[in-house]
């Protein structure tokens, strides 16, 4: 069989984004809290990359405060501006590739823009450093800790001590133990060569979960519960306290251990047959084990550390008198500018060059070859600052407009903070708005927070699906969901509304939804069925 070789010509049309233009979509997704760490990072690896005299800069900017290209966000305004500066900055990659040749020019390149990539976002609006602006919020460390520090105060043998800290280092976020008892044994026996016995673990066990914050340790949410009881009922003990508080929580502990599931399917009168009680000797301890906490580690160390990360807003919005400032957070950016004495090697290397010209290329090529190499070197680090000195400004200036946009698009929910002012509003609205792509939007709205006068919020939630009401008027999906949440908190907890009972409700406030749709919502709130919602 012969092979044929064919040979065919075809056009193709294809888009690709610069590596520039990859870095910042990259960095639009990154948060205030994370570009400071991403900065630092850049002045680590490049040392042409400087802070300016001015160390940090100031605390917000505006839309108005960011130079060329940032204003006029109202309007439909195409990116060429900001493609341009991109493409600016691109241009000294092809001239750093074209470098083998003998045509550069370091002089050239030493005067090429230099003004124009001035760091402008230093701007007369930022906020004094040492004002307090932002309400962050704390998010708190684990509690791990605090249970290690209450293990040092027991009197421990040294196994027992490393049983207890096998145990802590077990486990979950939520104060769970994710260890079997026998795991734990052959992982002391292979990691630490300790050999202990399951009744030794289950001692010090049960000394940690009368740790706080009670409920530490359980292994279900059951256990976990029952935990919380138990140590009630030997604090209620050692107080004296009466024997109707006693009853209350015996009676508590033999719903959790004998009826749980029947107490969390809310089969009440199977429960109260079987434990030989009436609803109403139960309705307290049933009303007690709703106070529980069914994830303990969460609230073990009340007052956070100092040192504890903070959900910091990336933007700032308020209400002056009526009118709504939008400013972006830029506290922790520092004032970057271009090594003057990396600029002044520049410059040697170009008059190294001039005095060169009159040298044969052969020799040239042989005696200068290491200036030359130091030359683009130095070129090559001078035009990644000048680069994300650029993608820096770009950043804030589409962040600006498109939130800006969004504020304008929902201005009057932001004057007031009422749901029911929530307007329908979809990413393909605000990319028409600001003539952007989807995509930019949802990278720049993603994982961003504003902080208003009425609360701090993610931005994404403002963005909704659209339904109608009885008129035929367009509504926010968002507006919908608060009323069904309305309804849920003032019903009758001992006779709870079904979801035909709500549908019927909703339409009655003029909201028009079928009952499907108030099932989907209402698990979207994380409201469970009615029977789930009876209460004695």
């Amino acid at each position: 069989m012969a092979l044929n070789l064919k040979q065919n010509l075809s056009q193709k049309m294809m888009q690709r984004l610069s590596p520039q233009q990859v870095q910042l979509l990259k960095l639009m997704q990154v948060t205030t809290m994370d570009l400071e760490q991403r900065i630092k990072d850049e002045l680590q690896n490049n040392p042409a990359l400087e802070e300016g005299d001015g160390g940090k800069a100031q605390d917000e900017v505006s839309i108005s405060q960011l130079g060329d290209g940032a204003e006029d966000v109202h309007v439909n305004d195409d990116d060429s501006a900001s493609d341009a500066r991109v493409d600016s900055v691109s241009e000294a990659d092809a001239d750093r590739q074209e470098m083998g040749s003998d045509d550069y020019d370091v002089n050239d390149y030493i005067d090429r823009d230099k003004d124009d990539y001035a760091y402008k976002l230093k701007a007369g609006n930022y906020r004094d450093p040492d004002e307090e602006y932002e309400n962050p919020v704390r998010f708190k460390q684990g509690f791990q800790e605090q249970l290690r520090n209450e293990l040092g105060m027991l009197p421990l043998t040294s196994v027992q001590r490393q049983i207890g800290e096998v145990i802590i280092g077990n486990l979950d976020g939520d104060g769970y133990l994710q260890r079997s008892v026998e795991a734990m044994v052959n992982d002391m026996a292979f990691t630490l060569n300790l050999m202990v016995t399951p009744e030794q673990v289950d001692e010090v066990l049960k000394m940690v979960q009368g740790m706080e914050p009670w409920g530490i340790g359980g292994r279900d949410l059951r256990e976990c519960l029952m935990i919380q009881v138990r140590n009630r009922m030997t604090d209620a003990k050692a107080r004296h306290a009466g024997k109707e508080e006693l009853a209350v929580l015996q009676n508590a502990y033999r719903i959790l251990d004998k009826c749980f599931e029947e107490f969390v399917k809310r089969h009440y009168g199977r429960m109260a047959d079987r434990l030989r009680k009436s609803e109403d000797e139960l309705r307290e301890a049933m009303e007690l084990i709703r106070t529980l906490n069914p994830k303990p580690g969460q609230s073990g160390a009340e007052s956070a550390s100092p040192d504890a990360p903070t959900l910091i807003p990336d933007f700032y919005l308020s209400n002056e008198d009526g009118r709504l400032v939008l400013l972006l957070n830029a506290k922790n950016d520092p004032d970057l500018k271009v090594s003057p004495a990396y600029e002044q090697m520049l410059e040697e290397y170009g008059a190294q060059q001039q005095r060169n010209e009159a040298v044969s290329k052969d020799q040239e090529s042989v005696k200068y070859r290491k200036t030359r190499e130091a030359a683009q070197f130095v070129m090559q680090k001078i035009d990644s600052a000048r680069w994300f000195m650029e993608m820096i400004r770009q950043r804030k200036t589409t962040m600006l407009r498109i939130m800006q946009a969004v504020v304008d698009y929902q201005h009057d929910y932001f004057l007031e903070g009422d749901i029911a002012k929530l307007k329908p509003m979809r990413l393909k609205d605000i990319a028409e708005k600001v003539g952007m792509d989807i995509s930019t939007v949802s990278r720049v709205i993603n994982n961003k927070y504003i902080q208003t006068h009425f609360g701090t919020f993610l931005v994404k939630e403002f963005f909704s699906q659209s339904t109608e009401n009885e008129e035929g008027e367009e509504i926010s999906t968002s507006q919908v969901k608060a009323a069904l949440q309305h309804l849920v908190d003032k019903e009758d907890k001992r006779s709870p509304l079904t979801d035909d009972e709500l549908e019927s409700a909703l339409r009655q406030q003029g909201f028009v939804v079928a009952r499907r749709t108030v099932a989907k919502y209402r698990e979207g709130l994380g409201i469970p069925i009615a029977r789930m919602r009876k209460q004695l």
